[in-house]
């Protein structure tokens, strides 16, 4: 099972039909082309100097070593692994809101699931006015309000 992240564009309610859903796991494309993979992704900025490492790990190591082989592996697996959080965090940096993290076998699954959420949603809103009980702040989101997502947290706590 795979978790998808659900973000909407800016200012589009949570009913959306053009929500994006990006499937937070391995990812086997970003882990045998990691450059070519944050490029398509439209990660320019990562995309190239991920192309420059692996040109540089290259030329540092002309023959085949475990220091090299190893660098690149580490390389690979982490574009592999957290190159999801790099999307979503691109398009949080847009203005996009994340509405839901839903845990499900595949991507239609997951759209049926968050189809039938938001649907329950706005008729529950549509028949009462009862509105979720406050939580404290420092529970209800991190610092900065982003959600953490991925290896490692991204608002600066250890």
């Amino acid at each position: 099972m795979a978790s998808y992240l659900v973000l909407t564009s800016p200012g589009a309610p949570k009913s959306d039909d053009k929500a994006r859903f990006i499937a937070d796991r391995f990812s086997w494309i970003a882990f045998v082309f990691p450059a070519f993979w944050l490029l398509f992704q439209r990660q320019w900025v990562a995309g190239i100097a991920v192309a420059l490492l692996q040109g540089f790990i290259a030329f540092a190591t002309p023959e085949p070593s475990a220091a090299g082989f190893l660098i690149e592996l580490a390389l690979r697996l982490l574009i592999a692994l957290e190159g999801p959080a790099f999307v979503a965090s691109r398009l949080q940096a847009r203005g996009w809101t994340m509405q839901a993290i839903i845990t499900a076998d595949d991507l239609v699954t997951a759209e049926m699931i968050y189809d039938h959420e938001a649907a329950e949603t706005t008729s529950v809103a549509a028949e009462t006015a009862w509105q979720p009980p406050v939580l404290p702040v420092a529970v209800a989101k991190p610092a900065d309000g982003r959600a953490a997502v991925g290896l490692f947290e991204n608002y600066g706590e250890r």
